[in-house]
């Protein structure tokens, strides 16, 4: 009953409902406020820093769609340029540098990760596959 009447409980409630849903910046958002309103509120703390982490795992994969997207629309033309090969190459190599900068976390929902890491490994196979290997 505490929980409920006690808004910072509440929120962190909330929250976690939200990350386990997939929506993080609504949990971050939520946990946030419940912190906020309790510093020793531990489950707003893990459950905002936790929705910042997945925050950036989803934000990899969107990129990941949206620059391939991109990659196929230029892939699909009748002559591709010097201009368009380098500009794939810079969108591939931003893929997998922000990749390798997204922070572990054993708490981040599986599908999540394997989702992130299916996408990284497609951007360096087909990297390795038109440019070679990267030093």
């Amino acid at each position: 009953m505490y929980f409920y009447f006690n808004p910072s409980y509440r929120l962190s409630l909330e929250a976690k409902y939200f990350y386990e849903i997939g929506e993080y910046e609504k949990a971050y958002k939520l946990a946030h406020k419940a912190y906020l309103l309790n510093p020793y509120n531990k489950m707003a703390f893990t459950i905002e820093t936790q929705s910042k982490i997945a925050k950036e795992w989803q934000r990899f994969i969107d990129d990941f769609d949206n620059y391939f997207t991109d990659i196929e629309k230029i892939a699909n033309k009748p002559y591709i340029s010097e201009k368009d090969k380098l500009r794939i190459k810079i969108m591939l190599e931003i893929l997998l540098d922000e990749y390798k900068m997204l922070k572990p976390s054993l708490l981040l929902p599986k599908d999540l990760k394997e989702a992130a890491k299916i996408r990284y490994e497609k951007a360096r196979e087909l990297y390795e596959k038109l440019f070679g290997s990267r030093s």
